[in-house]
Protein backbone atom coordinates (compact mmCIF):
# COMPACT_ATOMS: atom_id res chain seq x y z
CA UNK A 1 0.00 0.00 0.00
CA UNK A 2 1.51 3.33 -1.03
CA UNK A 3 2.06 6.15 1.45
CA UNK A 4 0.61 9.57 0.71
CA UNK A 5 2.79 12.65 0.76
CA UNK A 6 0.88 13.96 3.80
CA UNK A 7 1.41 10.73 5.75
CA UNK A 8 5.04 10.50 4.71
CA UNK A 9 6.07 13.99 5.68
CA UNK A 10 3.62 15.49 8.14
CA UNK A 11 1.64 12.94 10.10
CA UNK A 12 4.26 12.59 12.86
CA UNK A 13 5.76 16.07 12.68
CA UNK A 14 4.68 18.71 15.17
CA UNK A 15 6.63 21.38 13.29
CA UNK A 16 7.76 21.67 9.67
CA UNK A 17 10.48 23.65 8.01
CA UNK A 18 9.40 26.73 6.13
CA UNK A 19 9.28 26.39 2.37
CA UNK A 20 12.10 28.89 2.03
CA UNK A 21 14.31 26.88 4.39
CA UNK A 22 13.49 23.68 2.51
CA UNK A 23 14.48 25.34 -0.78
CA UNK A 24 17.70 26.57 0.80
CA UNK A 25 18.39 22.98 1.85
CA UNK A 26 17.87 21.76 -1.70
CA UNK A 27 20.31 24.35 -3.03
CA UNK A 28 22.88 23.26 -0.47
CA UNK A 29 22.47 19.62 -1.46
CA UNK A 30 22.73 20.40 -5.18
CA UNK A 31 26.04 22.11 -4.51
CA UNK A 32 27.41 18.88 -3.03
CA UNK A 33 26.37 16.49 -5.82
CA UNK A 34 28.97 15.38 -8.34
CA UNK A 35 27.41 12.24 -9.79
CA UNK A 36 28.83 9.88 -7.18
CA UNK A 37 26.26 7.57 -5.52
CA UNK A 38 24.58 9.40 -2.65
CA UNK A 39 21.20 9.39 -0.85
CA UNK A 40 21.26 13.19 -1.02
CA UNK A 41 19.83 13.17 -4.55
CA UNK A 42 16.75 11.29 -3.42
CA UNK A 43 16.47 13.76 -0.50
CA UNK A 44 16.09 16.54 -3.08
CA UNK A 45 13.12 14.77 -4.64
CA UNK A 46 11.53 14.01 -1.28
CA UNK A 47 11.95 17.64 -0.17
CA UNK A 48 10.26 18.79 -3.36
CA UNK A 49 7.32 16.54 -2.42
CA UNK A 50 7.22 18.22 0.98
CA UNK A 51 7.30 21.67 -0.58
CA UNK A 52 4.51 20.77 -2.98
CA UNK A 53 2.30 19.70 -0.09
CA UNK A 54 3.05 22.87 1.88
CA UNK A 55 2.40 25.07 -1.15
CA UNK A 56 -1.07 23.56 -1.42
CA UNK A 57 -1.94 23.48 2.28
CA UNK A 58 -0.41 26.63 3.81
CA UNK A 59 -1.96 30.10 3.67
CA UNK A 60 0.46 32.96 3.00
CA UNK A 61 0.39 36.69 2.48
CA UNK A 62 0.70 37.87 -1.12
CA UNK A 63 4.24 39.23 -0.77
CA UNK A 64 5.44 36.05 0.91
CA UNK A 65 3.77 34.01 -1.83
CA UNK A 66 5.63 35.96 -4.52
CA UNK A 67 8.97 35.52 -2.75
CA UNK A 68 8.46 31.77 -2.33
CA UNK A 69 7.34 31.24 -5.92
CA UNK A 70 10.35 33.19 -7.19
CA UNK A 71 12.72 31.04 -5.15
CA UNK A 72 10.88 27.87 -6.15
CA UNK A 73 11.18 28.79 -9.84
CA UNK A 74 14.92 29.34 -9.43
CA UNK A 75 15.46 26.04 -7.60
CA UNK A 76 13.28 24.16 -10.11
CA UNK A 77 15.42 25.46 -12.96
CA UNK A 78 18.54 24.40 -11.09
CA UNK A 79 17.16 20.89 -10.56
CA UNK A 80 16.37 20.57 -14.27
CA UNK A 81 19.82 21.91 -15.15
CA UNK A 82 21.37 19.25 -12.90
CA UNK A 83 18.97 16.49 -13.95
CA UNK A 84 21.72 14.34 -15.44
CA UNK A 85 23.82 14.57 -12.25
CA UNK A 86 20.81 13.86 -10.05
CA UNK A 87 19.81 10.77 -12.03
CA UNK A 88 23.41 9.54 -12.02
CA UNK A 89 23.70 10.14 -8.26
CA UNK A 90 20.53 8.14 -7.64
CA UNK A 91 22.03 5.25 -9.59
CA UNK A 92 20.89 5.86 -13.16
CA UNK A 93 17.52 6.07 -14.85
CA UNK A 94 16.62 2.45 -14.10
CA UNK A 95 17.18 3.05 -10.38
CA UNK A 96 15.05 6.20 -10.52
CA UNK A 97 12.30 4.31 -12.33
CA UNK A 98 12.34 1.64 -9.64
CA UNK A 99 12.15 4.24 -6.84
CA UNK A 100 9.29 5.97 -8.63
CA UNK A 101 7.50 2.69 -9.11
CA UNK A 102 7.90 1.81 -5.43
CA UNK A 103 6.03 4.99 -4.49
CA UNK A 104 3.02 3.75 -6.45
CA UNK A 105 0.07 5.93 -7.36
CA UNK A 106 1.12 8.66 -4.93
CA UNK A 107 3.57 9.99 -7.55
CA UNK A 108 1.72 12.17 -10.05
CA UNK A 109 2.98 13.75 -13.27
CA UNK A 110 2.90 17.14 -11.54
CA UNK A 111 5.72 15.82 -9.35
CA UNK A 112 8.01 16.24 -12.35
CA UNK A 113 11.16 15.83 -10.22
CA UNK A 114 10.45 12.10 -9.95
CA UNK A 115 10.42 11.95 -13.76
CA UNK A 116 13.85 13.48 -14.45
CA UNK A 117 14.77 10.44 -16.55
CA UNK A 118 11.88 11.15 -18.91
CA UNK A 119 12.76 14.86 -18.90
CA UNK A 120 16.32 14.03 -19.99
CA UNK A 121 15.10 11.79 -22.81
CA UNK A 122 12.71 14.47 -24.05
CA UNK A 123 15.41 17.13 -23.77
CA UNK A 124 17.80 14.96 -25.75
CA UNK A 125 15.20 14.32 -28.44
CA UNK A 126 14.28 18.00 -28.69
CA UNK A 127 17.95 18.93 -28.96
CA UNK A 128 18.39 16.50 -31.84
CA UNK A 129 15.36 17.97 -33.58
CA UNK A 130 16.61 21.51 -32.94
CA UNK A 131 19.91 20.76 -34.63
CA UNK A 132 18.08 19.26 -37.58
CA UNK A 133 19.49 15.81 -36.92
CA UNK A 134 16.31 13.91 -37.78
CA UNK A 135 16.45 15.18 -41.34
CA UNK A 136 20.23 15.03 -41.40
CA UNK A 137 20.19 11.44 -40.17
CA UNK A 138 18.14 10.46 -43.24
CA UNK A 139 20.90 11.89 -45.42
CA UNK A 140 23.47 9.91 -43.46
CA UNK A 141 21.49 6.69 -43.82
CA UNK A 142 21.43 7.20 -47.57
CA UNK A 143 25.14 8.05 -47.77
CA UNK A 144 26.31 5.31 -45.41
CA UNK A 145 24.04 2.58 -46.72
CA UNK A 146 24.01 3.48 -50.43
CA UNK A 147 26.59 0.81 -51.20
CA UNK A 148 24.86 -1.75 -49.02
CA UNK A 149 21.44 -2.05 -50.65
CA UNK A 150 20.32 -0.52 -53.91
CA UNK A 151 16.76 0.54 -53.19
CA UNK A 152 16.51 3.91 -54.90
CA UNK A 153 17.10 2.92 -58.51
CA UNK A 154 13.86 1.99 -60.29
CA UNK A 155 12.60 -0.25 -57.45
CA UNK A 156 10.18 -3.04 -58.35
CA UNK A 157 6.58 -2.92 -57.00
CA UNK A 158 7.31 -5.00 -53.88
CA UNK A 159 10.21 -2.69 -52.96
CA UNK A 160 8.02 0.38 -53.51
CA UNK A 161 5.42 -1.15 -51.18
CA UNK A 162 8.08 -1.75 -48.55
CA UNK A 163 9.31 1.82 -48.88
CA UNK A 164 5.78 3.09 -48.31
CA UNK A 165 5.67 1.07 -45.10
CA UNK A 166 9.03 2.49 -44.03
CA UNK A 167 7.78 6.04 -44.61
CA UNK A 168 4.72 5.38 -42.45
CA UNK A 169 6.87 3.78 -39.76
CA UNK A 170 9.23 6.76 -39.66
CA UNK A 171 6.28 9.17 -39.44
CA UNK A 172 4.85 7.21 -36.51
CA UNK A 173 8.25 7.23 -34.79
CA UNK A 174 8.51 10.99 -35.32
CA UNK A 175 5.15 11.33 -33.52
CA UNK A 176 6.27 8.99 -30.70
CA UNK A 177 3.57 6.43 -31.59
CA UNK A 178 5.86 3.45 -31.05
CA UNK A 179 3.19 0.79 -30.64
CA UNK A 180 1.67 1.68 -34.01
CA UNK A 181 5.17 1.85 -35.52
CA UNK A 182 6.04 -1.67 -34.41
CA UNK A 183 2.69 -2.90 -35.74
CA UNK A 184 3.46 -1.38 -39.15
CA UNK A 185 6.93 -2.90 -39.00
CA UNK A 186 5.42 -6.36 -38.55
CA UNK A 187 3.25 -5.76 -41.62
CA UNK A 188 6.29 -4.65 -43.60
CA UNK A 189 8.19 -7.76 -42.48
CA UNK A 190 5.36 -9.95 -43.76
CA UNK A 191 6.07 -8.36 -47.14
CA UNK A 192 9.88 -8.46 -46.86
CA UNK A 193 10.87 -11.02 -44.20
CA UNK A 194 14.55 -11.06 -45.22
CA UNK A 195 15.06 -7.29 -45.17
CA UNK A 196 17.35 -6.91 -42.18
CA UNK A 197 17.01 -3.12 -41.64
CA UNK A 198 13.35 -3.66 -40.72
CA UNK A 199 14.32 -6.30 -38.16
CA UNK A 200 16.81 -3.85 -36.67
CA UNK A 201 14.18 -1.11 -36.53
CA UNK A 202 11.77 -3.52 -34.85
CA UNK A 203 14.49 -4.37 -32.32
CA UNK A 204 15.07 -0.73 -31.42
CA UNK A 205 11.32 -0.11 -31.20
CA UNK A 206 11.05 -3.07 -28.82
CA UNK A 207 13.94 -1.62 -26.80
CA UNK A 208 12.14 1.71 -26.43
CA UNK A 209 8.95 -0.12 -25.42
CA UNK A 210 10.88 -2.16 -22.83
CA UNK A 211 10.46 -5.57 -24.49
CA UNK A 212 13.96 -7.05 -24.23
CA UNK A 213 12.88 -10.46 -25.56
CA UNK A 214 11.52 -9.07 -28.83
CA UNK A 215 14.50 -6.72 -29.08
CA UNK A 216 17.06 -9.54 -28.93
CA UNK A 217 15.04 -11.83 -31.18
CA UNK A 218 14.80 -9.06 -33.78
CA UNK A 219 18.54 -8.40 -33.74
CA UNK A 220 19.27 -12.13 -34.00
CA UNK A 221 16.94 -12.42 -37.00
CA UNK A 222 18.57 -9.40 -38.66
CA UNK A 223 21.98 -11.05 -38.27
CA UNK A 224 20.72 -14.05 -40.20
CA UNK A 225 20.19 -11.91 -43.28
CA UNK A 226 22.93 -9.27 -43.12
CA UNK A 227 25.96 -10.10 -45.25
CA UNK A 228 28.41 -8.14 -43.14
CA UNK A 229 28.44 -7.45 -39.39
CA UNK A 230 29.68 -3.93 -40.07
CA UNK A 231 26.51 -3.20 -42.07
CA UNK A 232 24.42 -4.40 -39.13
CA UNK A 233 26.13 -1.93 -36.81
CA UNK A 234 25.85 0.92 -39.33
CA UNK A 235 22.12 0.38 -39.68
CA UNK A 236 21.44 -0.03 -35.97
CA UNK A 237 23.55 3.06 -35.26
CA UNK A 238 21.42 5.12 -37.63
CA UNK A 239 18.24 3.91 -35.91
CA UNK A 240 19.71 4.74 -32.50
CA UNK A 241 20.31 8.26 -33.82
CA UNK A 242 16.73 8.44 -35.07
CA UNK A 243 15.46 7.68 -31.56
CA UNK A 244 17.98 9.92 -29.84
CA UNK A 245 19.61 6.97 -28.06
CA UNK A 246 23.02 8.61 -27.95
CA UNK A 247 24.63 6.34 -25.35
CA UNK A 248 23.66 3.32 -27.44
CA UNK A 249 25.02 5.01 -30.56
CA UNK A 250 28.37 5.58 -28.83
CA UNK A 251 28.48 1.89 -27.92
CA UNK A 252 27.73 1.07 -31.54
CA UNK A 253 30.68 3.22 -32.62
CA UNK A 254 32.92 0.97 -30.52
CA UNK A 255 31.33 -2.08 -32.17
CA UNK A 256 32.01 -0.69 -35.63
CA UNK A 257 35.61 0.22 -34.86
CA UNK A 258 36.21 -3.27 -33.42
CA UNK A 259 35.22 -4.69 -36.80
CA UNK A 260 36.79 -1.94 -38.90
CA UNK A 261 39.21 0.48 -37.16
CA UNK A 262 39.32 2.63 -40.33
CA UNK A 263 35.58 3.25 -40.48
CA UNK A 264 34.87 6.83 -41.50
CA UNK A 265 31.20 6.27 -40.65
CA UNK A 266 32.03 5.38 -37.05
CA UNK A 267 33.87 8.66 -36.53
CA UNK A 268 30.98 10.49 -38.17
CA UNK A 269 28.54 8.93 -35.70
CA UNK A 270 30.81 9.81 -32.79
CA UNK A 271 31.05 13.40 -33.97
CA UNK A 272 27.27 13.66 -34.22
CA UNK A 273 26.85 12.53 -30.62
CA UNK A 274 29.55 14.93 -29.42
CA UNK A 275 27.88 17.78 -31.31
CA UNK A 276 24.50 17.09 -29.69
CA UNK A 277 26.22 17.04 -26.29
CA UNK A 278 27.74 20.43 -26.95
CA UNK A 279 31.30 19.12 -27.29
CA UNK A 280 31.98 21.08 -30.47
CA UNK A 281 35.78 20.86 -30.32
CA UNK A 282 35.71 17.07 -29.90
CA UNK A 283 33.02 16.78 -32.57
CA UNK A 284 35.13 18.74 -35.05
CA UNK A 285 38.10 16.42 -34.41
CA UNK A 286 35.90 13.34 -34.96
CA UNK A 287 34.49 14.81 -38.19
CA UNK A 288 38.01 15.68 -39.34
CA UNK A 289 39.14 12.08 -38.76
CA UNK A 290 36.03 10.82 -40.57
CA UNK A 291 36.69 13.17 -43.49
CA UNK A 292 40.31 12.01 -43.88
CA UNK A 293 39.31 8.34 -43.84
CA UNK A 294 36.39 8.87 -46.23
CA UNK A 295 38.65 10.73 -48.65
CA UNK A 296 41.26 7.96 -48.52
CA UNK A 297 38.49 5.46 -49.29
CA UNK A 298 37.10 7.55 -52.20
CA UNK A 299 33.72 8.02 -50.51
CA UNK A 300 32.98 11.35 -52.12
CA UNK A 301 29.37 11.65 -50.94
CA UNK A 302 30.39 10.91 -47.38
CA UNK A 303 33.23 13.46 -47.56
CA UNK A 304 30.75 16.14 -48.68
CA UNK A 305 28.32 15.25 -45.90
CA UNK A 306 31.03 15.36 -43.22
CA UNK A 307 32.50 18.64 -44.43
CA UNK A 308 29.05 20.20 -44.38
CA UNK A 309 28.79 19.29 -40.70
CA UNK A 310 32.29 20.62 -40.02
CA UNK A 311 31.34 23.93 -41.65
CA UNK A 312 28.22 24.17 -39.49
CA UNK A 313 30.31 23.68 -36.34
CA UNK A 314 32.80 26.33 -37.47
CA UNK A 315 29.92 28.70 -38.10
CA UNK A 316 28.30 28.05 -34.71
CA UNK A 317 31.61 28.66 -32.94
CA UNK A 318 32.13 31.91 -34.82
CA UNK A 319 28.68 33.34 -33.97
CA UNK A 320 28.56 34.74 -30.41
CA UNK A 321 25.64 33.61 -28.26
CA UNK A 322 23.52 35.99 -26.13
CA UNK A 323 25.25 34.61 -23.00
CA UNK A 324 28.56 35.79 -24.35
Amino acid sequence: MSTSIKEKYFQKKSETKSISAALDNIEAILGKLDGSPSPLAEKVLETMDEIQFQMKSDQREELEEIKIKTQLTFVSKKIRAMAKVLVKTIGGKRALQEKRKSLGVSVKQEQWWWYLDEYLELKKKNEIKRLGFIGFFLIIVFVVMADVYDKFIAPPPEVRARLEFETRIDNLIENDDYNAAISETDKALDLAPEYYPLWIKKGVLAKVLGNEKVEQESYETALLYVENLEYFYYERGSVFMQFGLLDDLLSEVDNILAVNPQSAEAYLYRGLVQEVQGQNSEAFQSFEKASILAEEQNKTQLVATIRMRMAMIMQSIAIPTPEN
